[in-house]
């Protein structure tokens, strides 16, 4: 038999069994069951055992902790959830990280008595309709002793939690829950608001809101609905801007670029050549910006000097809106068309043609692009092909603002009706419609992992908020 092939004798093995009493060959079998169950993992080397889990999904992970009590030991490991975390593309603040780490924690707090409770998958949730949700001391309190290790006495980022929190979040995302309220909120002063109608624009973080208005001044906001600063120096409508950690750019009807200190709202450079509106900006790195208007031209920009570096031409109509990334620039016009631009040559690469009106918005990826029309409709087309792959349709009035979010995968689309709608990109169709607006239309919308924010025409923004009421510390 010791030349005999493993298929030989696995063959006369199994037919001596045959042979033998089923009592014996169950005597067998469990004489032969410990050989073949072996845990692998417990037996690698700690660091390698993690590293292998931290490669698996979060319903893989779950059923891993019932294994054996190995195993779920491994699974509890901060660094299993962090690499759980960081494969989903989600976001987190690591200098909020390191500045919490390097303080030490003052809590009143007793450890908790009972481990954090595991993702619930089935976990449904109620919509409510109040304002802006506000963690109390207490809550934030609570939410910090999650990062809190107790028996070294320090703190620490409980990834596990953070895991919990913006799965919460994705969840809501996806079901269209929300809370809907207004910023700034109602007990603002109203000296402190905007002296007309009409924010047009608007850009946020976690400290704070910048709205941009028909009364020709743009408003730095704190959390809280405080104004902080009020900037002025347009003499028209402040239609479009954006802002990095120095200085906030914009765009107004008074056809100017206007560059401002983010720190003291001092103005600091005007930027002037467009005969028309400047209908919208976006900064390119961290010393231009480029500019479109109802002129019908494009105009690239070095913010720290003023000078207009270049000027692209070629759009029969207003152009309504630009996007930039890499080296191109993609932008949308009334003429019906989308084209794609060399940022450093100035030379027209491509012309998108498809949409039987105006072009009103569009958003780039760099390899996709996202455009909204008078048309009723939103498109997706292959920047390199220039081909139109497919056609959302489901607004009934003009798509008058879009945002990608590329790490979902979705869009994000506001509408003339008031409407705002949530698209799938994978499966190529609606998740759900947010909500209709009772007031106004949807001018522009912007929003990150845990909110929208949209303007329409009115002296405060709406907030629809998926994660009112989950504590978003360390997370982007």
């Amino acid at each position: 038999m010791s030349e005999w092939t493993d298929e030989q004798k696995a063959d006369h093995i199994f037919r001596l069994m045959k042979t033998l009493p089923t009592q014996q060959v169950i005597k067998i079998i469990d004489r032969i069951s410990p050989y073949l169950e072996q845990d692998i993992i417990s037996h690698l080397p700690y660091e390698i055992g993690l590293q292998i889990l931290g490669y698996l999904d979060l319903s893989s992970l779950l059923q891993a902790t019932r294994v054996c009590k190995n195993w779920k030991l491994l699974c509890e490991e901060q660094s299993v959830w962090r690499s759980l975390f960081i494969n989903r593309g989600w976001g987190y603040d690591q200098d909020e990280m390191d500045a919490y780490l390097s303080n030490t924690m003052t809590t009143t707090s007793s450890p908790p008595k009972t481990k954090v409770a595991s993702v619930s998958l089935n976990r449904t949730f109620r919509l409510k309709s109040i304002r802006l949700y506000k963690p109390t001391p207490h809550k934030q309190a609570k939410e910090l002793s999650h990062h809190y290790n107790w028996k070294s006495s320090s703190n620490c980022i409980n990834w596990k939690r953070l895991y919990q929190n913006r799965l919460k979040i994705e969840r809501r995302w996806a079901n269209g829950i929300q809370e809907i309220s207004e910023f700034p909120p109602l007990s603002t002063s109203l000296s402190e608001l905007h002296k007309t109608e009409g924010i047009y624009c608007v850009q946020f973080d976690k400290n704070k809101y910048v709205t941009g208005s028909r009364d020709n001044t743009i408003k730095v906001w704190d959390m809280e609905g405080k104004c902080i600063q009020t900037i002025e120096g347009h003499t028209a409508s402040v239609l479009c801007l954006q802002y990095n950690d120095k200085v906030i750019v914009s765009g107004s009807s008074d056809s100017t670029l206007m560059v401002s200190d983010l720190a003291s709202g001092n103005h600091l450079r005007s930027l002037t050549g467009h005969s028309d509106s400047v209908l919208c900006l976006k900064l390119v790195g961290n010393d231009r910006v480029v500019s479109c208007s109802k002129d019908r031209s494009i105009k690239l920009w070095n913010m720290n000097t003023g000078e207009c570096i270049r000027t692209y031409q070629g759009h029969e109509a207003a152009v309504n809106a630009v996007q930039w990334m890499d080296n191109y620039i993609v932008s949308a016009s009334g003429d019906r068309t989308i084209r794609i631009w060399n940022l450093e040559t100035g030379e027209c690469i491509k012309k998108l043609v498809g949409h039987s009106r105006g072009v009103a918005c569009v958003d780039y990826d760099g390899s996709k692009i996202y455009s909204g029309s008078s048309d009723n409709t939103i498109k997706i087309w292959d920047a390199k092909t220039g081909e139109c792959d497919y056609t959302l349709v489901g607004h009934t009035h003009l798509v008058r603002t879009i945002q990608l979010d590329k790490t979902a995968n979705r869009l994000v689309s506001g509408c003339y009706n008031g409407m705002i709608k949530m698209w799938d990109l994978n499966e190529r169709k609606l998740i759900c419609d947010v909500s209709s607006l009772v007031h106004g239309r949807v001018l522009n919308l912007k929003f990150d992992f845990s909110k929208i924010v949209c303007c329409t025409n009115s002296l405060r923004v709406v907030v629809f908020n998926f994660a009112f009421d989950v504590n978003t510390k360390f997370l982007l």
